[in-house]
C-alpha cells in the first residue's frame, strides 16, 4: 500500500464529508469520491499519516472472508419449554 495514496484518499474522504452538510450523505458515497478523486488531494497528503492509517488497519489476512451472521440458538434446557396455557371459557 502506498502511504501517499492512502493519505490523499483519507483527505478526500474527510473533505467530502465536511463539505456535504446534508444528512443523506453516506460514508459509502464519501469512500467512492475518495477512490475516484484522490489524485487532486496529493498536495495535502502526508506519508506519515498514510503509514499510520495503514498500521491502524492492520495486516490483511489472505483469503479471510467475513463470517456470515448466524442466528443465535437458545440452548436446550433453558427457559420454559411448555406451551403457554390457553384460557378456554
Amino acid at each position: 500500500m502506498n502511504p501517499w495514496k492512502i493519505s490523499a484518499q483519507f483527505a478526500a474522504f474527510v473533505w467530502f464529508l465536511q463539505e456535504r452538510h446534508q444528512p443523506a450523505v453516506t460514508s459509502h458515497e464519501a469512500a467512492r469520491f475518495a477512490k475516484d478523486n484522490w489524485v487532486a488531494f496529493l498536495p495535502y497528503a502526508d506519508p506519515g499519516c498514510g503509514r499510520l492509517l495503514i498500521a491502524i488497519k492492520g495486516p490483511k489476512a489472505a483469503g479471510r472472508r467475513p463470517h456470515p451472521r448466524i442466528a443465535r440458538k437458545v440452548p436446550r434446557g433453558s427457559g420454559n419449554t411448555k406451551p403457554a396455557a390457553t384460557n378456554k371459557n
